[in-house]
């Protein structure tokens, strides 16, 4: 087993610069560096910083897509927001091209926008009584970054992933991630997460849905032109570093450049585990596309059918609540249309309808809410069933 040692990342999920400071153990790159361009050699040395503090992570699974469907094959669940073109997403934000993410309850967006140069950068803008407001900047990212695309925001509302273009970088896109201070209303200094979330090919996202224990990482590394590999890890809220001195060079560079996830899969339990939550987020995902039912117990049990359940009040339970998301579902096409409407409304017009669209908006932020406890009030006493062996 490989021995590890653990960092605590004090909530901030950030790797803290440990990697810059790191001393390197002496290992020469790969082919002469005579041969590598500056840039080459400088991104040699970053990589050669940060390999001491490689994280250990438990890769469950990887799938290669075409690079435009990163976001669409994320299965993310919906309490950790959304992510995609903007005008997808949300199509009355008047945001075109780009990606973007949007939170759970659809008020809070960032997105990124092409500057005059041709570079993206960060955006951010919230949803006052059904407009998309206060368009700007994301403040605290610091001009060290050619580019910036592919937000998400953590659940916290505070920790912020993207990729980066840096010098400062191991070559094309990092990614970077960077928490809100509201005392400043700024970000901080943002920081590169180091290996083996990042590599000298283009690393594009870095996605953690805290609900259900996933992440997923979509990285270009040894995969043709428009191709993606998008692996599934397990999060952890600490950082677990391998033991550099128990390893050697190549045992070490395989698992940061994540050569083979098998390696990285040092506890079997876990991995199943993930495996299953995996399938369950995937299969909810096609359930609510294809209309068919699937209500999540636990990692190891889906009801297919309303007789699966235990509890003769939670099938009732069970079919109110899907009156109730049906009735929610209704209520969010409805208030995309007004507020389609009211972008393009007049002064008066505007002034009318804003306050039924509030209205309307603090009506299905009820029947979320009331969803939310539901599946939860539902969800344990069915656990509980199950544990008494009925």
């Amino acid at each position: 087993m490989l021995k590890t040692k653990t960092i605590t990342l004090a909530a901030l999920l950030l790797w803290a610069g440990a990697a810059a400071h790191a001393q390197t153990r002496g290992r020469a790159a790969k082919g002469a560096k005579t041969q590598m361009t500056a840039e080459q050699k400088r991104a040699r040395e970053a990589y050669e910083r940060m390999l001491p503090a490689t994280a250990q992570v438990t890769f469950v699974d990887s799938m290669v897509v075409d690079s435009a469907d990163i976001a669409v094959r994320i299965p993310l669940g919906r309490e950790s927001g959304r992510i995609g073109a903007p005008e997808r997403l949300e199509p009355s934000a008047g945001v075109q091209g780009g990606t973007a993410y949007v939170n759970e309850l659809g008020d809070r967006m960032f997105y990124t926008v092409v500057d005059s140069a041709g570079h993206r950068k960060l955006y951010t803008a919230d949803k006052l009584g059904g407009r998309w407001t206060g368009h700007r900047p994301v403040a605290g990212l610091g001009d060290e970054f050619e580019e910036v695309d592919r937000p998400y925001m953590m659940a916290d509302g505070v920790t912020l992933y993207f990729a980066g273009k840096s010098k400062d970088g191991l070559g094309g896109w990092d990614v970077y991630a960077t928490r809100y201070d509201a005392a400043s209303a700024r970000f901080y200094e943002p920081e590169n997460i180091g290996l083996p979330y990042n590599s000298a090919a283009d690393d594009y996202y870095c996605v953690i849905d805290e609900f259900n224990n996933l992440g997923w990482l979509a990285t270009s590394r040894r995969q043709p032109q428009g191709k993606v590999c998008i692996y599934t890890f397990v999060p952890t809220d600490s950082r677990a570093t391998y033991d550099a001195e128990a390893l050697d060079d190549d045992e070490l560079e395989s698992l940061a450049d994540i050569r083979n996830i098998g390696d990285t899969q040092t506890d079997k339990a876990v991995v199943q585990a993930a495996l299953g939550r995996l399938k369950n987020l995937t299969a909810e995902r096609n359930a609510t596309k294809g209309g068919g039912m699937r209500f999540i117990v636990n990692d190891n049990t889906v009801y297919t059918s309303t007789a699966d359940f235990k509890s003769p009040t939670n099938r009732e339970r069970f079919a109110t609540l899907q009156r109730t998301k049906a009735e929610a579902d209704g209520m969010a096409e409805k208030l995309d249309a007004m507020r389609r409407e009211y972008s393009s409304a007049d002064a008066r017009t505007q002034r009318r309808t804003a306050p039924i669209i509030v209205k309307a908006e603090r009506q299905l932020e009820k029947l979320r809410e009331y969803i939310r406890e539901a599946e939860k009030e539902i969800r344990n006493t069915e656990n509980m069933l199950i544990n008494n062996g009925r």
